[in-house]
């Protein structure tokens, strides 16, 4: 039964979108507690608008707001009664199993670090989230938590990246292939923290396929990415924007063509649109903290916030962090018995 706090007053919609995600994930799932963090005059009246009210969702007040251009360590510091930082302090105080917000990403990705700290062995989190290829979704990480990400950083990337593809994406028994995102496919192409990365993930347990250039990261051929967060957050922020611009020019050239009325391309329009897009996911995973922590586009629907809340649910019945640690702790050893 995962408690999970929600920013209700996080992203471009906010609260509306993101109470009507809640009341929906919270309808379809009796059992699991939705904790609607904001302004509670706010909050009632968007639940007001729904369909009927529910036991499950429970609203905690929360007199302040982070902006979306706000410093993300300062807003911390001066609004300590906002609603992020406050749905975060309930997972730390462990009165939430998870929490998500579609607010100030870098001022979630602090307070996760700073308040929920670290997992055992867990040098650097990072933020993972899927992209759609020709073979189903795959995982990339880290896409913005840490521009300056270091060769070990990276490899524990890829292990917190097989782990949760294997537990939310497929089944914890099937072959995952690993990539490291480069320059050139070849070994020693890259900077310097990229070679020592290979390296690293070369001598792990994990299925690494060596460098993948980006044109053939929508291949599908490698389901989890490594990468700094930099060099990631490019790629997501061109994929989105690609997938969209593809999806439009596709109906463009169809009602340029006269072929607007077929029910047949219809239909591949609606499914093509589905498997590109964004806010079927929902989320972004921040791996490596203490906590379950979603980060939602702040440009959300009602839909998006109810897909973020289900990743987050998923990743606390699924133990993923549990796994991480333990996954940690094996490559901890290995490494120490070969020293």
């Amino acid at each position: 039964m995962p408690r999970i706090a929600i920013d209700a007053m996080g992203g471009d919609k906010a609260p509306g979108v993101v109470v009507r995600g809640a009341w929906k994930v919270a309808k379809e799932q009796p059992d699991w507690q939705m904790l609607l963090v904001g302004d509670e005059a706010a909050i009632s009246a968007e639940l007001g608008k729904c369909e009927s009210p529910l036991p499950n969702i429970h609203v905690i007040h929360s007199s302040e707001v982070i902006g979306m251009d706000e410093h993300p360590v300062e807003a911390l510091k001066a609004k300590k009664q906002a609603s992020l930082p406050m749905a975060v302090m309930l997972v730390r105080e462990g009165k939430a199993d998870a929490v998500i917000s579609a607010g100030n990403t870098g001022a979630l990705v602090a307070a996760g670090t700073l308040m929920l700290r670290t997992l055992p062995g867990v040098r650097r989190a990072g933020i993972l989230t899927t992209l759609p290829t020709l073979k189903g979704r795959i995982v990339i990480m880290d896409v913005g938590a840490n521009v300056a990400a270091k060769a070990g950083h990276i490899a524990q990337y890829a292990a917190m990246g097989d782990i949760f593809y294997r537990n939310l994406l497929a089944n914890e028994s099937d072959k995952v292939h690993v990539s490291l995102l480069s320059v050139g496919g070849e070994e020693g192409k890259g900077s310097l923290v990229i070679k020592e990365a290979y390296a690293l993930l070369n001598q792990s347990e994990l299925d690494f396929r060596g460098n993948i250039e980006g044109h053939e990261v929508f291949a599908g051929d490698s389901e989890v990415i490594v990468c700094d967060g930099l060099v990631g957050n490019v790629v997501l922020k061109t994929a989105e924007g690609l997938c969209e611009i593809l999806v439009r020019m596709f109906a463009q050239h169809a009602t340029k063509a006269g072929l607007a009325t077929d029910d047949r391309l219809k239909e591949t329009l609606r499914t093509m649109t589905r498997d590109l897009d964004w806010q079927e996911v929902g989320g972004a995973a921040l791996l490596g903290v203490n906590g379950t922590v979603v980060i939602a586009h702040g440009r959300s629907d009602d839909r998006a916030i109810a897909s973020g809340i289900r990743t987050a649910a998923d990743c606390c019945n699924k133990h993923v962090n549990d796994k991480i640690i333990e996954a940690l702790q094996v490559e901890a050893g290995k490494a120490g018995a070969t020293s």
